[in-house]
């Protein structure tokens, strides 16, 4: 199994970006080779130039980001607008030289595990391929639960188990008495670790941001030790 870890959200727009950017500052600033990939984006490529940004690496885009679509649309729907199909030849290609080049990669999905890739493929099959442990990034704010237990309990339906789930707060969170009780049932329905809840911070979306802050803010809320044990027990 490749030395790596393949990061999902349970929804978009909740700061997988973020928490993978700063897990890979950290592991840098560790003196951990550490490269990025985000396989499949649609509408920019913001979120490939943030991970490069803060895994300090020098990178060829293409690589890090070898699909891409205008639309900010699911990749089965984008693809259909843009008329190409995605490439993932160039996408294992990809996968393959960077999981060679650097000691511990980290991938970033697009959305969530079910989120449709193409006619008959989704999230979850390019982590199956890719033979990556999963990482659950989820809200930290009320609803959160529900869409928790059901990315851990789809994934689990592959045969796939999480190896820790992160709350993440991307706005303030305000009047909601949900936050301080979230971590412990999402464990308490899934029995999967919460490492973590990251609260917000203005500085840490930014998206070239001080690479130390954001490192350390990341390691002062998330327990990392599931990652470290990876890279101790991966070949």
């Amino acid at each position: 199994m490749t030395k790596g870890l393949f990061i999902t959200g349970t929804d978009t727009e909740i700061g997988k970006t973020v928490v993978t950017a700063g897990i890979a500052s950290v592991l840098r600033s560790q003196n951990i080779d550490t490269g990025v990939m985000k396989p499949i984006a649609s509408g920019d490529r913001v979120d490939a130039v943030v991970l490069r940004h803060f895994a300090q690496i020098n990178e060829d885009l293409n690589n890090i980001n070898p699909v891409f679509f205008d639309q900010p649309l699911a990749p089965s729907i984008a693809s259909h607008i843009d008329n190409r199909s995605i490439d993932w030849c160039e996408i294992y290609h990809c996968f393959e030289r960077l999981k060679k080049k650097y000691d511990f990669l980290l991938v970033e999905g697009v959305g969530g595990i079910a989120v449709p890739l193409s006619s008959d493929q989704q999230v979850i099959q390019l982590i199956l391929k890719f033979q990556l442990p999963l990482l659950i990034v989820a809200r930290a704010n009320l609803g959160t639960i529900n869409h928790t237990v059901l990315t851990v309990a789809y994934a689990r339906q592959y045969g796939i188990e999480p190896v820790g789930i992160i709350l993440n707060s991307n706005k303030p969170i305000v009047d909601d008495p949900s936050f301080d009780s979230n971590s412990a049932e999402i464990q308490r329905l899934t029995g999967v670790k919460v490492l973590g809840n990251v609260p917000y911070n203005l500085k840490c979306q930014q998206t070239d941001g001080d690479k130390r802050f954001l490192g350390q803010h990341i390691q002062s809320h998330v327990d990392l030790s599931p990652i470290y044990e990876l890279l101790e027990k991966q070949p």
